[in-house]
């Protein structure tokens, strides 16, 4: 299964109550969150097998009227129907396992991890003494294999290539060159940075800055958020902003891949 497995049944189901759902999924999958890419998967699946029901149900031999001029026509058209709900409910089907096992795999490793990390008391008072000199810290630190992407990190071409795709292309371009980071606290907010920020149909690497003393703003809190390909398009926002447009899977970190 692939990113474009779930963008081929985004494709096909345009427009039903179940394509925002696979939208969902297919971020989660690009973001390599396998569970929650599972449950959303899920949610259109159940979305889509109740709006079938009725369909699926029906005898189109009994369903038209034998009288009818294009009685022929009309139990073709509804046994084509039927082909297709049958079609698309066996890739949900074959999608979902898998989807489920690489939850399941991603969850032993966490534990694995977890387990790995139990530490001795002597251990245990050395982390207490480091943690209480990374407080100070007033930036928390990024992952030591990974670091933030600069503005003169991304180049014209890579630029170019990304301003003519559109939406979830653009996500899986620039995922093929970036991890994602989201943003759970504001403190995750760093200024100097790129962010990937996606508005309507289209996405947008803004790079983040603080605003000047002299900038007249009555929150000097606010990052200055400038479109890299286009200057003209900016706005200001506030670290709180910024965590509430990522809990809604709307703005990412930006970070170098890992290896």
């Amino acid at each position: 299964m692939t990113v474009d497995d779930l963008q081929d049944l985004y494709g096909e189901l345009r427009g039903s109550r179940s394509a925002p759902a696979i939208m969902d999924a297919r971020a989660f999958f690009l973001e390599r969150q396998w569970a929650d890419s599972h449950t959303k998967l899920n949610e259109a699946y159940e979305k889509y097998r109740e709006s079938r029901q009725r369909i699926l149900r029906q005898d189109p031999e009994k369903e038209v009227d034998v009288k009818a001029k294009d009685r022929d026509r009309q139990v073709r058209r509804l046994q084509r129907k039927q082909d297709k709900a049958r079609e698309i409910i066996q890739k949900f089907e074959s999608y979902l396992p898998q989807l489920e096992r690489l939850a399941e795999k991603e969850k032993a490793k966490e534990e694995s991890k977890a387990a790995t990390a139990t530490v001795t008391p002597t251990e245990q008072h050395a982390e207490q003494h480091a943690d209480a000199a990374s407080d100070v810290q007033e930036t928390p630190p990024v992952a030591q294999d990974r670091q933030i992407v600069s503005k003169d990190s991304i180049d014209e071409a890579f630029l170019n290539q990304f301003s003519v795709l559109i939406g979830d292309r653009q996500l899986e371009f620039v995922s093929g060159r970036f991890d994602f980071q989201p943003l759970t606290d504001p403190q995750d907010v760093i200024s100097d940075a790129i962010y990937l920020l996606r508005k309507g149909d289209r996405c947008m690497m803004i790079h983040a800055e603080t605003l000047p003393d002299d900038s007249g703003s009555d929150d000097s809190a606010k990052l200055l958020c400038v479109d890299i390909a286009k200057a003209k398009n900016r706005v200001e926002l506030s670290p709180n902003a910024m965590v509430r447009l990522s809990q809604k899977r709307k703005l990412v970190l930006l970070l170098t891949k890992v290896g």
